[in-house]
């Protein structure tokens, strides 16, 4: 990171940190699938998120529910008007990643970061439709790509099933970027569970074709079982760095720990 060879992937854990209400995908998905009328159908959405077959249940939210119902329920949840401000994105800031990718819809990374800047808008918000996001890479611009979609486009968000496979085929250079970003970069994933789709195959991709001893990491809560880390070690290259499931609080000063550590390490590399 002090040498900024380093991608950030920021998941929801991160805005839940600074924002505690909001939801996680499991838990966004639980209350869109309250929202459904038939009795039958709510409860097999709700039995789908229970067997973490969570684009299963999305997909089955989305074919019931309208476009402007869900459209009014997404904006409800992620339009925070004014933004939240959280020291936590004054620390990934600090740590200064060219390129910082998530899944998540909101908008407090843009805005802290813009907030933490004073005002300088430092980092340039981008969705997976957007079509020249290689120039931002080979420019000095420091970059936020929302693979997901954002809420300021709430009928483009990546929700069901089939808008993961619409995403990714019409749009197919974007995830060839992100490939190259993993290829090319460590990443470090914060408040995610290395569980959504699109970054499984893109992980797995990576590391089938380009074998190498230097992994991604990932700080996740504690596995239930030994095995299921060395598998997806195995499979997607990624070293997990656990701490208690109940040791959410945490978080931010793991963050502070990280900024500190960086900053001192380019203090002695004498990198700016």
């Amino acid at each position: 990171i002090a040498e900024r060879r380093v991608a950030l992937f920021v998941g929801a854990g991160v805005s839940k940190a600074a924002v505690p209400h909001l939801p996680d995908w499991p838990s966004l998905l639980t209350e869109f699938a309250a929202k459904i009328s038939k009795q039958r159908d709510r409860k097999l959405a709700t039995k789908l998120i229970r067997a973490d077959r969570l684009l299963d249940a999305a997909e089955l939210i989305v074919s019931i529910l309208i476009a402007a119902e869900r459209r009014a329920f997404l904006e409800a949840k992620f339009v925070l008007a004014p933004p939240p401000i959280s020291d936590i994105y004054s620390d990934l800031l600090d740590l200064d990643f060219k390129v910082c990718i998530t899944t998540n819809y909101d908008q407090l990374l843009e805005k802290n970061f813009e907030h933490y800047s004073g005002g300088k808008m430092v980092y340039k918000a981008r969705t997976y439709r957007y079509d020249n996001f290689l120039a931002d890479l080979r420019s000095p611009a420091r970059t936020i790509l929302k693979i997901h979609g954002c809420i300021s486009e709430p009928n483009q968000i990546v929700l069901g099933r089939q808008s993961y496979f619409k995403a990714r085929s019409e749009n197919p250079g974007i995830y060839d970027v992100v490939s190259a970003i993993c290829t090319v970069n460590t990443i470090l994933f914060l408040g995610y569970s290395i569980s959504d789709p699109d970054i499984q195959l893109v992980l797995e991709t990576v590391h089938a074709r380009a074998r190498t001893d230097h992994t991604h990491y990932a700080l996740v809560s504690r596995f239930e079982h030994p095995s299921l880390r060395t598998a997806l070690k195995a499979t997607y290259n990624v070293d997990f760095i656990e701490y208690p499931k109940d040791a959410h609080a945490e978080f931010p000063a793991a963050i502070r720990e990280l900024r500190d550590a960086v900053k001192a390490e380019r203090a002695s590399l004498g990198i700016p």
